[in-house]
């Protein structure tokens, strides 16, 4: 199963990239491009993309109007969570 790598800063989703790939070019062109330099992002690696969350699964992001989570393929996924189970 594949797994994402999630960039977030104020709330916001910056990328969401398969764990491995260069996650620091893609937030310095969403950074530079939104907000400028000096962003504070939180990095979550280890992520499953899915559409239901389980009770176990710690879930780092939930889809919202202004942030469509979607993965390498470019089809959405409503939660990107940690599972434990």
């Amino acid at each position: 199963m594949q797994t994402y790598t999630l960039a977030i800063a104020d709330g916001i989703l910056f990328a969401c990239l398969p764990d491995g790939a260069d996650i620091a070019a893609a937030v310095a062109e969403a950074a530079a491009v939104s907000y400028g330099f000096g962003l504070s992002l939180d990095i979550v690696r280890g992520t499953t993309l899915t559409d239901a969350a389980d009770p176990d699964d710690e879930v780092v992001w939930q889809e919202t109007p202004d942030s469509e989570l979607l993965d390498v393929e470019g089809r959405p996924y409503r939660y990107a969570v940690r599972r434990h189970s």
